[in-house]
């Protein structure tokens, strides 16, 4: 059976034969519409069965002073750095951030089948994601958007050269002699960015310049006991390794397997993770920084210029890397 389309504010108003701002004020209970034109338009909303979004219901004349971030997914410490940074500058305007994460298809579709999510916000945040394909229909041209983590054709971006920061990777494991593992997260879906494909060519054509090959390559998704699960098999296989952790988020159950079985870093095996977290510090885990609240406090800066009617051409700002040498 075909799933049913659902109805959007643009529904209503065409059905009713006004503007997109009417049903909306229509909505909010303005007191600024004609008794007549409230009731047509309330007649078509219960005829219709719309079902107003909530987030879209706090629409009004001129700005909303919300902006929307979504996230493909908020996992460990790294969306809550980056949100940070974003929130730093959008605060001094007196903005509010309505974070939306996309873990799951039902999230997915919700955004890109419904108009109405983006009616009630003053610009867009996008992390990680294909942007120019997940909101293509339903971006008005004047909604200031800014993408993160991926290099938009369309829109301003801001981004670390995350292929530099494998390759910084390669450079400090390929020192080693031991086997090489990368653990990394597998791509669900054709919108999600190419940020981990960039860090593992990257470590790849590092470690290939100085004639050595990784032994083997684990594709897991962002959870934690994959990642521990993943570790046992490495140790399992291998007596003297070196692995490359895309993400802290996967170099923390590496070092936490390696505790219990006795394993001890920089002697038995080598550890480089990506991101700089603050537990990586706690832990000692040789990582590669990315400056992430930077990055969020970049794109706060650029919407922020962007709703105030600053226009250029799309520009993309691409932060460095760098190797954070500890005791893994």
């Amino acid at each position: 059976m075909r799933k049913k389309r659902k109805i959007t504010i643009k529904d209503v108003a065409k059905k009713a034969g006004v503007g997109v701002g009417t049903v909306s004020r229509v909505i909010n209970n303005n007191p600024h519409v004609k008794a007549q034109t409230k009731e047509h338009v309330l007649k078509v909303i219960q005829e219709l069965g719309y079902l107003p979004n909530p987030h879209a219901r706090r629409l009004s004349s001129g700005h909303t002073k919300i902006v929307t971030t979504i996230f493909p997914q908020m996992v460990g410490e790294f969306h809550q750095l980056l949100l940070s940074g974003i929130d730093s500058e959008l605060e001094k305007e007196g903005y509010t951030s309505f974070v939306y994460p996309l873990y799951s298809e039902n999230r997915y579709n919700f955004v890109r089948e419904s108009s109405d999510f983006v009616l009630g916000t003053d610009g867009l945040i996008v992390d990680a994601l294909n942007v120019d394909q997940l909101l293509l229909q339903f971006i008005p041209k004047n909604m200031p958007v800014v993408s993160v983590e991926y290099e938009s054709e369309m829109y301003d971006s801001v981004l670390v050269d995350n292929y530099y920061g494998g390759m910084l990777a390669g450079d400090y494991l390929a020192n080693f002699d031991e086997e090489i593992y990368i653990i990394t997260h597998k791509k669900e879906g054709q919108l999600e960015s190419t940020v981990f494909e960039e860090r593992v060519n990257g470590f790849i054509e590092s470690i290939e310049r100085k004639g050595r090959k990784v032994t083997q390559i684990f594709e897991i998704q962002l959870d934690w006991l994959q990642a521990f699960n993943t570790a046992k098999i490495i140790f399992s296989n291998s007596k003297k390794c070196a692995i490359f952790a895309a993400t802290d988020y996967f170099a923390f159950p590496v070092l936490e397997y390696a505790r219990v079985v006795g394993l001890e870093p920089n002697k038995d095996f080598h550890l480089c993770g990506f991101d700089n977290l603050t537990l990586s510090d706690i832990l000692n885990i040789t990582t590669i920084k990315q400056p992430i609240v930077e990055m969020g406090s970049i794109a706060g800066q650029i919407l922020l210029r962007k709703i105030l009617g600053y226009v250029r051409k799309p520009q993309t700002i691409v932060l460095k890397p760098e190797l954070i040498l500890r005791k893994t």
